[in-house]
């Protein structure tokens, strides 16, 4: 007797999603010393990998809250279409899977759980980048609706050398 077609669907998600965890890419590494107190607070999203959620957003806000030693929440918001569009939100709780690796966070989405790595922070927390290990989810965020330009430049040819695509990097248009 052939197996049912649910079981044959079953089984094939099983190894695509085993399979997705395959990569040719060098481990990737997290920034040193993250302080999720310090993290907490707005962040502005000045570009990102592309995301089917986030089709047509501008403006997009985070803002993280710290809810343990080793928790956060967050509220994502963009408009929708434009700078003025329709509010959309969501909220999110990350956990730190591993209290030596602080920026290593385990995101919550719906009962899915993912990995939400911060890379890089600025010297005084002004801008983050935060990746997953696939590097197929890039988010360069800054405490200011802009970053300039030469720093700008030094996080995408970092993250280029980490072996991320920026070449699909799409810039976030703020509000003036």
């Amino acid at each position: 007797m052939a197996p049912s077609r649910a079981v044959r669907l079953a089984v094939l998600a099983a190894a695509a999603i085993a399979a997705s965890g395959c990569t040719t890419a060098p481990p990737l590494d997290v920034a040193p010393n993250v302080d999720l107190s310090r993290f907490q607070g707005k962040w502005f999203e000045i570009a990102k990998l592309p995301r089917p959620t986030q089709t047509d957003c501008f403006a997009t806000a985070a803002f993280y809250t710290r809810t343990a030693s080793d928790a956060l929440t967050f509220v994502n918001q963009c408009n929708v279409g434009s700078t003025t569009g329709p509010l959309k939100t969501a909220t999110m709780s990350a956990r730190v899977p591993n209290s030596s690796t602080p920026a290593k966070l385990a995101i919550d989405v719906g009962g899915f759980y993912g990995d939400y790595w911060i890379l890089e922070l600025g010297g005084s927390y002004e801008y983050a980048v935060v990746g997953h290990p696939s590097r197929d989810y890039l988010w360069i965020l800054s405490r200011t609706p802009s970053l300039d330009a030469a720093t700008l430049q030094g996080i995408l040819s970092r993250a280029r050398a980490r072996q991320f695509d920026v070449s699909r990097l799409e810039m976030t248009p703020q509000s003036p």
